[in-house]
């Protein structure tokens, strides 16, 4: 077993170049002087370490990598890859609180980008561009950027996008109480390709899924948002659809878990129905009482003229009876 100075970490390290500079072809230790751009002493101490270490070997002068010393190269590249991946997500990665834990699988072989201050919204623009032209997106807000939400509904729906969103129960309840949100989020979540549910939301990052071939997670400063970072690994995809679907578990429709969100807009075409019907109602009563005084003018009408009738009617009647008076008593006058 090699001792610390000569452990095999220590010594690909140390010898990490010459191990590169054999990965595709062998070479003898003047062309490794020359493309290393060092002494031959140099060259000796580094092959001599490597060979002991059953990293390299040799056929006729020519110096190649064993099978361990390209597995060891593959390794360290890795590891140096990954510190890198890290070091360019340090400060987003460093704002997730200690019990918060983003998997290996996302961070390996992910892009980073943050927002500047000079442009703090072009940061936003990346995630747009991942959603726009998506047949499906599947999401997860820990919180709501009030400025963007119209935008990104127009951008998600442009295209027919099925959408499925997951919200914090708490920032539904914010938007619902806020009179410049609530017509807005109500019509969002009325969209025919539009499913928005309401959900107990246990992380402070957003996440995205775009048609099973990206991941994205979004970190949020209190103004806005920080940086996001994307992967398309599909190790990455699934973690992220775990994530998604161990919010979906709990989570209800909005409609369902906020009542209000539906009976806002069934009240309202209730309230015209009511108006409509007690118009109507009141129209009817009015004609009815047109009808009934147009009815009771007429037999007021009918009886004056009968009654106008019955009094013209009557000297006639006082004239007859009174000439047959006369008659009789002509006649009997006569007899006489």
């Amino acid at each position: 077993m090699l001792d610390s100075d000569h452990s095999l970490d220590t010594i690909v390290g140390k010898r990490q170049s010459f191990l590169e500079s054999l990965e595709k072809n062998s070479k003898d230790k003047c062309e490794l002087e020359t493309d290393l751009d060092i002494s031959r002493s140099t060259v000796d101490r580094g092959i001599r370490e490597l060979s002991n270490a059953g990293l390299v070997t040799s056929t006729n002068s020519d110096y190649q990598l064993t099978l361990a010393g390209r597995t060891a190269l593959t390794a360290a590249q890795q590891y140096h890859r990954r510190l890198q991946e890290i070091d360019s997500g340090r400060d987003l990665l460093s704002t997730l609180p200690s019990g918060i834990d983003i998997a290996d699988v996302f961070l390996d072989g992910a892009s980073y980008a943050q927002a500047s201050p000079e442009i703090p919204d072009r940061i936003i623009r990346y995630l747009f561009d991942s959603i726009e032209s998506a047949d499906v997106f599947r999401g997860v807000s820990p919180v709501a950027l009030a400025g963007y939400l119209d935008e990104f509904y127009a951008v998600t729906t442009a295209n027919g996008t099925i959408v499925k969103h997951v919200v914090d129960e708490d920032v539904v309840e914010t938007l619902l109480a806020a009179p410049e949100l609530r017509s807005g989020f109500i019509k969002q979540a009325q969209h025919d390709h539009v499913s928005l549910l309401s959900g107990d939301i246990s992380f402070n990052y957003g996440l995205w899924i775009v048609d099973d071939i990206e991941a994205g997670i979004v970190f949020y400063t209190d103004t806005g948002v920080r940086g996001i970072i994307i992967n398309d690994s599909d190790a990455a995809i699934q973690w992220a659809h775990n994530q998604w679907e161990s919010v979906m578990a709990d989570a209800t429709s909005i409609h369902q878990s906020t009542p209000q969100v539906a009976n806002s807009e069934i009240s309202g075409d209730s309230r015209m129905e009511n108006t409509v019907s007690s118009t109507e109602d009141i129209d009817v009563d009015s004609n009815l009482e047109t009808n009934s005084n147009t009815e009771t003018t007429d037999e007021i009408g009918a009886q004056t003229e009968q009654t106008a009738e019955s009094d013209s009617a009557s000297p006639h009647e006082d004239q007859t009876t009174q000439a047959d008076t006369e008659t009789s008593e002509f006649q009997d006058n006569s007899g006489s």
